[in-house]
């Protein structure tokens, strides 16, 4: 009973924080910008470039290698692995009659992975390059996370869970590589 009724008030505040956001944060510049920033997390793009840059700089090849099979291991464990497991339907779907600026996703909803692959690369790269790459990561990893939520593909929960998710698993990460 406990526990449902926990569930139960989770849900009313996701509603109503996705609702919040709907109704005071559009305008026609945060569309462009959260769409911009969206597609910097779709396959994990932003954070292959990450890689790559890395990767071209001798002192730090091993933080691209691991970006790489750190980004990996979240999408495949997201997508894969949590998804299926617990298939809640995105708030886009549960009410088809809003309009979104995007194509509707079709994978479940919980977790997001932008978000979690986003905060995966954003420990990894913080912890071992540091700096304005550092930085910078982790402000990508929160735009990313927040345009899931306004763009109404995510409840403010799953981008939590995303966010819970990516900061352990790359911290697991690092101390297992």
């Amino acid at each position: 009973m406990i526990m449902k009724d926990y569930f139960k008030r989770l849900k009313k505040l996701d509603s109503f924080l996705l609702n919040w956001v709907q109704a005071h944060t559009h305008t026609d510049f945060m569309d462009k910008a959260m769409l911009f920033f969206t597609k910097l997390g779709d396959r994990g793009a932003i954070w292959i470039v990450y890689a790559v840059i890395c990767a071209c700089s001798a002192s730090l090849r091993q933080v691209g290698l691991n970006l790489t099979m750190c980004v990996s291991a979240c999408a495949f464990l997201g997508n894969f692995a949590i998804k299926p497991l617990f298939r809640r339907q995105r708030p886009c779907n549960v009410d088809s009659s809003r309009p979104i600026l995007l194509s509707r996703p079709g994978d479940s909803s919980f977790p997001s992975c932008h978000t979690m692959t986003s905060f995966a690369a954003a420990v990894v790269t913080v912890w071992q390059a540091g700096g304005v790459l550092g930085l910078s990561s982790f402000m990508f990893a929160s735009m990313i996370s927040f345009s899931r939520v306004y763009l109404y593909v995510h409840y403010p929960s799953d981008v939590i869970a995303g966010m819970a998710l990516g900061l352990a698993t790359g911290g697991i990460f690092l101390f297992q590589f």
